[in-house]
């Protein structure tokens, strides 16, 4: 495991896993309370557990107390979610959703799309050929 991460604790080390030094997220690292009241995400639990006939045991990488939980049911099924780092978790993101939104487009803010203009004397020489060849064709054309 890679806890060269771990060196640069920063502002979000309230919302990242001690363990594996990533952020918590509501999918994949949910943050989750073992009995002692530390947080980890279920990923390190998963790999602190050790599971000795129907009981799974979890030693606190913190304090060492000991959690038990019912083998037969997963790691969410019986930890409780930390909310305040869930509700952290979901401000950030939607913090992060409104400034992806907010984005400066390649072409500037406020830049209405641009109208093909002939500027030059040969665009307005090809316009003038092609309204000539539109009015002959049209006239051409049997009147119905």
């Amino acid at each position: 495991m890679d806890n060269t991460k771990c060196l640069d604790a920063g502002p979000n080390e309230d919302l990242e896993c001690v363990v594996c030094c990533y952020e918590y997220s509501h999918t994949h690292r949910t943050p989750r309370l073992l009995h002692c009241g530390h947080t980890f995400c279920v990923p390190c639990l998963d790999k602190l557990a050790n599971v000795d006939g129907v009981i799974r045991t979890i030693s606190c990488p913190l304090c060492r107390w000991i959690t038990c939980t019912a083998a037969t049911q997963t790691l969410p099924q019986t930890l409780w979610v930390n909310a305040e780092i869930w509700n952290q978790v979901a401000e950030k993101e939607q913090r992060k959703r409104r400034t992806d939104r907010k984005e400066v487009p390649l072409g500037g803010l406020n830049k209405k799309p641009m109208r093909p203009t002939f500027l030059d004397s040969n665009h307005a020489v090809l316009k003038s050929a092609f309204l000539k060849m539109f009015t002959a064709h049209q006239q051409r054309l049997p009147a119905s």
